[in-house]
């Protein structure tokens, strides 16, 4: 497809090869559904079993961006929109709904993750020129949900700086957590 178009914008609906089309459509799906979880690519599975033809790890994915592979499609002209344009657009989203967008909110969403993405990778031109910019507006860069810290050292640290015996019991009367600190 690329060498006879010359990008990786395969339609959703490629009529010429539908195969193409279908094994297209199911990687932006598995893309999308990793993206809701928060998720980058899936690890690959230990103890001998092997990598699933639909696993897509972060080899596939790397693969398939530097091809510049499109996870959503839309026009040609959605996704070239020069930065500092879609940077207006975060703004104005923001201000709009009170939150950053989601990864999955159309080409917005799309920009998005890359951004976070070249500033997780300190791309030293992309941390002198626009990471600053973002930062100046408060942008997050960790998406809703992530976190760096695992769920035991961020219960650890609750229980850590709390200074009372907790006891919290589920809504029928039976004990659900009871800890002493």
């Amino acid at each position: 497809y690329k060498e006879e178009h010359g990008d990786c914008l395969v339609p959703t609906k490629y009529k010429e090869d539908w195969e193409l089309a279908k094994w297209v459509k199911a990687i932006r799906e598995k893309k999308s559904i990793l993206l809701r979880k928060g998720i980058e690519a899936e690890v690959p599975p230990f103890h001998g079993n092997k990598i699933t033809l639909r696993t897509l790890t972060a080899d596939r994915v790397e693969t398939l961006e530097s091809m510049g592979f499109a996870w959503i499609v839309g026009s040609t002209k959605e996704l070239r929109i020069p930065w500092e344009e879609r940077f207006r657009e975060l703004v104005e989203y923001r201000e709009e709904n009170g939150r950053w967008p989601s990864q999955t909110v159309g080409g917005l969403g799309l920009w998005v993750h890359r951004q976070r993405k070249k500033y997780s990778q300190k791309d030293e031109k992309y941390m002198l020129e626009w990471a600053p910019k973002l930062d100046k507006i408060g942008f997050e860069w960790a998406p809703r949900g992530n976190t760096s810290i695992s769920w035991d050292d961020g219960f650890r640290l609750l229980v850590r700086n709390s200074f009372n015996l907790v006891a919290h019991t589920s809504y029928n009367g039976h004990p659900a957590l009871l800890y002493a600190l």
